[in-house]
């Protein structure tokens, strides 16, 4: 494997059926509000799988990703998003955050380039294991009113059967 361990990766995520569908994708798609006009920025897009089903929604997308075997309309960290302030309706990442090496700067990036609303979902949450054996998921929507307050929305599954998620790995 290439020092790009996510490059060498990339048509897994592409291929994977637990990153290209779900309820935590459809819920990230409801809550970027798409339709015709509405911007979107895909953080970490990895295979893709967001932003093609908000394209089919109508929306405008644009992806990030560092990894240039993701094949992102833009090549960037996303604790350093290359846009200006306020450039999106709406920023979007999935099954990602747990990735980035400093969440809240990432999050504080999102939070920059967005004119109403930064959607967040990961199934990763905790770095070890619960007691009972099952993961938490956690969706999150955060929004920007003209007052530029944000406030937030979230849902939370506690208990669920874990959903599986593990960076896909090349076989030998």
């Amino acid at each position: 494997m290439t020092a790009d361990v996510w490059s060498d990766r990339a048509e897994l995520y592409r291929q994977s059926a637990i990153h290209a569908t779900g309820d935590d994708l459809d819920l990230v798609v409801e809550w970027c509000e798409p339709g015709e006009g509405v911007t979107v920025l895909d953080v970490a897009t990895g295979g893709g799988h967001v932003a093609r089903r908000l394209r089919a929604a109508g929306c405008s997308v644009v992806t990030v990703d560092p990894a240039p075997g993701m094949q992102a309309d833009v090549l960037a960290p996303a604790d350093h998003l290359p846009f200006a302030d306020s450039s999106f309706d709406a920023v979007a990442c999935r099954i990602a955050a747990h990735h980035f090496p400093d969440v809240l700067a990432a999050v504080k990036e999102m939070a920059r380039v967005a004119k109403q609303r930064v959607v967040i979902c990961d199934n990763t949450c905790a770095t070890t294991a619960p007691p009972n054996g099952r993961a938490s998921s956690s969706s999150r929507a955060f929004e920007s009113p003209s007052s530029g307050t944000w406030s937030g929305r979230s849902r939370s599954s506690r208990g669920s059967p874990a959903p599986g998620h593990r960076p896909p790995t090349r076989r030998a």
